[in-house]
């Protein structure tokens, strides 16, 4: 089972920090869900994949949104 992060409540730059704590939590290779606001999707994306992670998938549920994500193998 994935573990599931919730950020919807969060603001930036909070939003990333949480994901990046999360990250840190499973092993590389390993996928985190994250549940977000619209208005963090853009940032979170563009973050994760700055650092390196990739984003699997992106799946809208009502008002928020649900990232897939998987770690990238490098510490981040």
């Amino acid at each position: 089972m994935i573990p599931l992060l919730d950020i919807t409540r969060d603001i930036c730059p909070m939003t990333f920090v949480k994901v990046k704590m999360g990250l840190q939590k499973i092993a590389p290779a390993g996928k985190l869900n994250i549940l977000l606001t619209e208005e963090a999707l853009k940032n979170v994306i563009s973050s994760l994949k700055a650092e390196g992670h990739r984003v699997v998938q992106v799946e809208r549920r009502d008002s928020v949104f649900l990232l897939e994500v998987e770690r990238s193998g490098a510490d981040a």
